[in-house]
């Protein structure tokens, strides 16, 4: 197998797994903004709005990893 192949092969790999890190992520995510929410409401919002900050800023950065890998993915094909 010639240099380049092994190469894609490679790249394949580290974006599908970045999609799969993405998906436990956003179950930790989930934790951690259902814990700020549930906070919030319970007049705890010193310690439930950093909880909802940190939940919207790894939103986001899977988010925009998620993105990222699937158009390179896309691209290989």
């Amino acid at each position: 197998m010639n240099k380049e192949r092994k190469v894609q092969i490679q790249d394949k790999q580290k974006n599908i797994a970045i999609l799969k890190r993405n998906k436990g992520l956003l179950k930790a995510n989930i934790l951690i903004l259902s814990a700020g929410l549930s906070l919030s409401y319970l007049g705890k919002g010193n310690i439930g709005d950093p909880l909802i900050w940190l939940g919207v800023i790894i939103f986001a950065y899977t988010m925009f990893t998620g993105i990222v890998a699937r158009q390179q993915l896309k691209a290989r094909k």
